[in-house]
């Protein structure tokens, strides 16, 4: 079985166990293997696919990747041949400012992998390179973390107890409580207990006396949690000095440390409102604002450390760094799913905004630009301008149906808005009274008769004229009675629409000769008729035109042309004088027609400006008050 092989089946698979089982290491005197078993537990430890350990005072300037001398190896040949590929002198120092280095790189089989550099520290310079699964990128800053760790391979002079405390000092204790303090925050299930449990661990790990963490919230800072403190007034002195603090870190997109006197009595000037935020805290001598980027680096958070003892230390401050750039991906996840769907709306406009116009007062920069724009577009952009007038659909062909004799309607065959044929009965009038009337008249006709033969047959031809003269009166009677009925029932004189005289009032209503009952109107010959106000007639040209929109069917335009204008204004009540203006009609007579519909018209009078448009009548009105 392989060093790898075995190693692989005996490593311990808690990261906690791990880390012991490396100090062991370094406490025991270095074998051979040394290097060998460093990498394999490493590779466990941050679950890597292949660990080399490199000696980098074998790697020149110009030297080919791959160049350096392997003094440890876990991981497949294959895995193992395409890490070492990768090293080369470029790299190497580009890691020597932080302390590490990352890159995405391509395998021999096509897969993607991340390379992880870490300039480990030594007896000489000795770096190990990691290479990590494309598909676990997300974990990069936590396999980071764990490479970080355990970098110190610089063997202690002390017993195994005393050499284990002391390899776990300052760096490697702070680190690993940093990782476990990144663990309790990812458990965290709500953003209010992940940020609660991230300032309570940041005072218990680095040491502080109090430390508060604040938010971006469009283009300022919102204190979200202060260590210890569950509730908190968003007024108080302490949360606007918090507040201040962070709104520098945001603005300047850097880390801010600030000792008001350092341990030679020498005080220091730094930020305003990190001096204000010291001052107004008894007690308190240092501050250190840490910034929490996003993945395009813009610093979205920031963890202000407040300590009165000593000052954070440079490592620390970097440990701390990169937990919190492991933790904030989290927390910006929770924060997000814990607001409501207005918050989540107002921080992706934010968001947008802050793409497209920059941080730091997104919305009084978009405010600015947006009225910038609507200012130029007032002064110098024109639309076109529509007067709108009251319309109405007119017909001159119309016939007035009134009652031909005195008397009471019996029947009503018709309501407004029917549709009548021409001789079709509408109304039709009591004729009791006629009929009455028809029988004497006949009576009289029939004694008339009688009378006129009587004379006849005695010869008095005096009686026999007076007789046949009175049957003649009484035959023009008889006509003029039939004449009556045939009266008493109306009809329609053509083909229409019943425009007017409603059936619920016209039935058994009395009625006298010439009483109107009907309006009858033929849909042929429409035109519109529009009332324009008297300060919106100068606008108008002879030949204007426009749409019209009836209330029946709005949403059928209907193209029409000024043709006539009456000049003479008519009163209207509250609205003021109104000119009365006839249109064409352009588009083809629809069935559903009917005259006396009702719209809004819209009648083109020219393009004009548009604060032209928006102020003319204040402007017209002004004037006259002012007589200017």
């Amino acid at each position: 079985m392989s060093q790898q092989d075995t190693g692989a089946a005996a490593r311990p698979r808690q990261p906690a166990e791990l880390i012991d089982a490396l100090l062991e290491l370094l406490a025991s005197p270095r074998s051979a293997d040394f290097y060998g078993q460093y990498a394999d537990l490493v590779r466990a430890l941050c679950r890597a696919e292949a660990v080399l350990v490199l000696d980098a005072s074998t790697l020149v300037a110009g030297a080919e990747p791959g160049e350096a001398k392997r003094l440890g190896q876990a991981g497949s040949p294959e895995d193992l041949q395409a890490l070492a590929g990768q090293f080369s002198a470029e790299r190497w120092q580009s890691s020597q400012a932080q302390g590490y280095a990352h890159e995405v790189f391509r395998k021999d089989d096509g897969l993607g992998a991340v390379l992880l550099l870490v300039r480990l520290l030594d007896a000489g310079p000795t770096a190990l390179l990691l290479s990590l699964p494309e598909r676990d990128r997300a974990h990069l800053k936590e396999a980071l973390v764990r490479a970080l760790l355990v970098k110190d391979l610089r063997a202690p002079a002390a017993a195994p107890t005393a050499l284990v405390s002391a390899s776990v000092g300052p760096m490697q204790g702070g680190l690993l409580e940093l990782l476990g303090l990144a663990t309790e925050v990812l458990q965290a299930p709500h953003f209010g207990a992940a940020t609660l449990t991230l300032v309570n661990g940041a005072v218990r790990t680095l040491g502080l006396r109090q430390a508060a963490l604040c938010w971006r919230n469009a283009g300022d800072a919102k204190v979200v949690a202060i260590s210890h403190v569950d509730r908190f007034e968003s007024t108080s002195r302490l949360v606007m000095a918090l507040k201040a603090a962070a709104a520098e870190v945001l603005a300047t997109d850097r880390l801010v440390a600030l000792s008001l006197v350092d341990q030679a009595g020498i005080e220091h000037v730094g930020p305003p409102a990190h001096e204000a935020l010291l001052g107004g805290l008894d007690g308190m001598r240092h501050v250190t604002s840490l910034p929490m980027r996003d993945a395009s680096g813009q610093t979205q958070a920031v963890l202000i450390a407040l300590s009165d003892d000593q000052a954070l230390p440079q490592e620390l401050v970097n440990q701390a760094l990169l937990m919190l750039e492991m933790v904030y991906p989290r927390l910006a996840d929770s924060r997000w799913r814990d607001a409501s769907w207005p918050q989540r709306l107002r921080q992706s406009l934010l968001q947008r905004l802050e793409l497209f116009a920059g941080p730091g007062r997104p919305w009084l920069k978009f405010g600015a630009l947006l009225a910038s724009v609507l200012l130029l577009v007032m002064l110098f952009v024109q639309v076109p301008y529509r007067v709108e007038a009251t319309a109405q659909l007119i017909t001159d062909s119309t016939r007035i149906i009134t009652s031909q004799n005195d008397g009471r309607l019996l029947d009503v065959m018709v309501d407004v808005g029917d549709v009548v044929r021409q001789g079709q009965s509408l109304a039709r009038l009591d004729t009791t009274d006629l009929q009455q009337q028809e029988a004497e008249v006949l009576s009289e006709i029939q004694r008339y008769l009688s009378e006129e033969d009587k004379a006849r047959a005695s010869g008095a031809l005096a009686e026999m004229q007076v007789a046949t003269a009175r049957r003649v009166q009484a035959q023009a009677r008889l006509k003029r009675v039939a004449y009556g009925l045939q009266q008493s029932t109306n009809v329609a004189p053509f083909d229409g629409v019943v425009v007017e005289g409603e059936r619920r009032n016209l039935l058994g209503a009395s009625v006298k000769r010439g009483d109107k009952l009907f309006r009858i109107a033929q849909v042929q010959g429409l035109y519109v008729g529009l009332q324009v106000p008297e300060h919106a007639i100068r606008e108008l040209r002879g030949d204007a035109q426009g749409e019209l929109l009836l209330l029946s069917q709005p949403g059928q335009p209907i193209r029409l042309k000024v043709s006539t204008f009456v000049p003479m204004a008519q009163v209207k009540g509250e609205e003021g004088n109104q000119f009365v203006l006839k249109a064409q009609i352009l588009d083809p007579v629809a069935p559903w027609w009917r005259p006396g519909m009702t719209g809004l018209a819209k009648i083109d009078a020219g393009s004009r400006n548009i604060t032209w448009v928006l102020f003319h009548r204040m402007i017209d009105k002004l004037r006259l008050w002012l007589w200017w």
